[in-house]
């Protein structure tokens, strides 16, 4: 299908940060297959900043109130005006609420691609989503309706001269020679009755002040913490007392200035968030304290550098798209992860990267020599 390099291809993926960065791969897909196209992405708003300094993309647009019927919204009416104007041949939904398929189906292209499921009667050609699968195979097998079979594509996201010179200026606080970790504890606003919104994926305070006590111990480690601002005050109750250095920059960081962040960090330890997949598309050696969700299908994916998953695999998980997520209240998954494996795997990795730092300095150095 040659002549879709240049047409007009839309995608849709209106999620959070760590489900629209896992459309990436299929961005990165089409851009080079199709790279005439004009290529669109319709996010939430949100997840704009991730896409902001994409230079494989040619438009964003985004929706606020995402969840408002299209008879209520403004903000929909004027972007179905839009988005009819604009022509599309091809739309990617990858969003299985038909509310989204609803609004799709107004914008008026030739083809809507997506999966089987409750949307089916706006697809215009659909494919099964494979559960065995991640969620990004998915995506570029998808991206195959085009007329082309994609290969592997590594998650991307781009930041520009200024968010590299914030986090140097941050940083330059740290010691130099030391290892500096990030850590994201994640526990988020709270959510419906009270109950934090991602309680079920949450480690124990305790267990993430121990593990950077020993890890500073162990190798001289600096600590930064990631997160938003409601997890400011959370953070610094795990870091409260302790004299060796820290950052706590919850709520202090652009998404594209999180992922300059987290470029220059040694290590990122986690639970299952999105930090975890920025961490992995930045390049970043990774651990990720995995409970509830499906790993299979949502885990963080890099083509170039370590992640580690540290996962129980208990009879009750995953529980996520399932009634047992709802009930949950002792998320035993997590609880069953102990801070001797976490600091042993983050010690390894440490260890790992220590020598191939040294082997590049060595190497550097080699080179040098030889040319004097």
């Amino acid at each position: 299908m040659n002549e879709l390099n240049s047409k007009y291809i839309l995608i849709v993926r209106i999620g959070a940060v760590g489900d629209v960065l896992m459309t990436t791969p299929l961005v990165s897909a089409i851009r080079k297959t199709f790279p005439d196209s004009y290529l669109g992405f319709l996010t939430s708003d949100y997840a704009m900043p991730l896409l902001q300094y994409n230079r494989e993309i040619n438009a964003l647009y985004s929706i606020k109130h995402r969840k408002l019927p299209f008879w209520l919204s403004r903000e929909k009416q004027r972007l179905t005006r839009e988005m009819k104007n604009k022509k599309w041949d091809v739309i990617f939904l990858l969003e299985s609420n038909p509310i989204f398929a609803s609004l799709i189906k107004k914008f008026n292209a030739e083809a809507v691609y997506g999966f089987k499921g409750e949307t089916d009667g706006y697809l215009t050609d659909s494919i099964p989503f494979s559960p065995d699968s991640h969620v990004i195979s998915n995506f570029l097998k998808l991206g195959s309706l085009l007329g082309n079979g994609f290969n592997e594509f590594p998650m991307k996201l781009y930041w520009n001269d200024a968010a590299t010179d914030r986090v140097k200026t941050i940083l330059n606080n740290l010691p130099a020679n030391y290892p500096k970790i990030a850590i994201h504890a994640g526990f988020g606003p709270s959510g419906k009755r009270g109950r934090k919104a991602i309680g079920v994926k949450s480690w124990p305070i305790d267990r993430f002040r121990e593990t950077i006590v020993r890890l500073n111990k162990e190798t001289g480690a600096s600590v930064v913490f990631t997160g938003t601002a409601e997890e400011f005050t959370t953070n610094e109750s795990i870091t409260k007392g302790l004299k060796f250095p820290i950052l706590n920059l919850s709520g202090h960081t652009t998404i594209p200035e999180l992922g300059a962040l987290l470029k220059e960090m040694d290590m990122l330890i986690s639970i299952d968030s999105s930090p975890a997949h920025i961490a992995a598309a930045v390049g970043t050696p990774l651990i990720v304290l995995w409970g509830p969700a499906i790993e299979t299908k949502m885990r963080p994916v890099s083509l170039n550098s370590p992640v580690i998953i540290i996962n129980k695999h208990l009879p009750c998980s995953p529980c996520y798209e399932t009634p047992r997520k709802d009930n949950c209240r002792n998320n035993i998954c997590m609880h069953e992860i102990r801070v001797d494996e976490v600091v042993e795997e983050a010690i390894k990795l440490v260890s790992k990267i220590q020598s191939v730092k040294e082997s590049k300095l060595s190497d550097t150095l080699l080179s040098d020599s030889m040319t004097l």
